[in-house]
């Protein structure tokens, strides 16, 4: 318990945290106002037609990349800053530790995913509805809005196990976001259903998106990232058990 309330205090007495987390809400907030006001309710009755989960938007994703990065900045700033040496004293089977830091990422990603559904539900719902348009029924809507708050969290534990492997702050933000999003091209060119395995493919179906009859549903889609995740934080572990803390 004092490891958790030691890790949480680290996180969110640095300015960064805030910051992050305010700019990510809102601008998730001015999308999903803008969004929900502006677009075309014609263009919405198409995307219905298509099973998506619109008309409720499900954010820019920016606020999604720096929760990633808040994953990542969990441990990496540990290694930048020099306090790792005196953290790893503190427990020196170092585990307990980054078993503490997997909860604060996990707990993070959960408050985060609840503001944005506060911030994007508060405002595109109660917009749309006053437009006329046709919203999902209110179970399909719970089940999206899960989706992204599970999603929240398993993306800080996922920048946790990229963190932990690469250690190096920028180059460990660099690999993840890169990991994340830009190898999602990549199933484009593998054959069968191989690509809907990716992590960002995962996290789409997570969302309750739906392409065709091959997409993962969002169950799977959850089991799918939550493996990615577990992968990478034991892997994670392992190398910041078995390495010296200034390798």
């Amino acid at each position: 318990m004092n490891l958790l309330q030691s890790e949480w205090i680290k996180l969110f007495t640095t300015r960064t945290t805030w910051a992050m987390l305010g700019i990510g809400l809102l601008c998730e907030g001015l999308f999903a106002g803008l969004f929900s006001g502006l677009v075309s309710l014609d263009g919405l009755t198409e995307l219905e037609e298509l099973e998506t989960t619109e008309p409720v938007p499900t954010g820019t994703g920016l606020l999604m990349v720096l929760v990633l990065i808040l994953g990542v900045l969990i441990i990496t700033s540990e290694f930048r800053h020099g306090t790792s040496s005196s953290t790893f004293l503190a427990t020196p089977k170092r585990w307990p530790d980054l078993l503490a830091k997997l909860g604060i990422a996990l707990a993070v990603g959960v408050v985060a995913g609840l503001a944005f559904v506060l911030v994007n539900g508060g405002l595109s719902i109660p917009l749309f509805e006053g437009r006329g348009a046709e919203l999902p029924a209110t179970d399909r809507l719970v089940e999206i809005y899960a989706g992204v708050v599970v999603s929240f969290a398993l993306l800080a534990a996922f920048g946790m196990g990229i963190g932990a492997i690469v250690r190096n702050q920028v180059g460990a933000m660099i690999a993840a976001i890169a990991f994340f999003f830009i190898v999602s091209a990549l199933p484009e060119l593998l054959p069968g259903s191989i690509g809907e395995y990716f992590p960002a493919q995962a996290l789409g179906s997570l969302h309750g998106h739906v392409e065709g009859d091959g997409t993962l549903n969002q169950l799977e889609g959850g089991f799918v990232l939550a493996a990615w995740a577990a992968g990478l934080v034991a892997l994670g572990t392992l190398l910041v058990c078995s390495r010296d803390v200034s390798e």
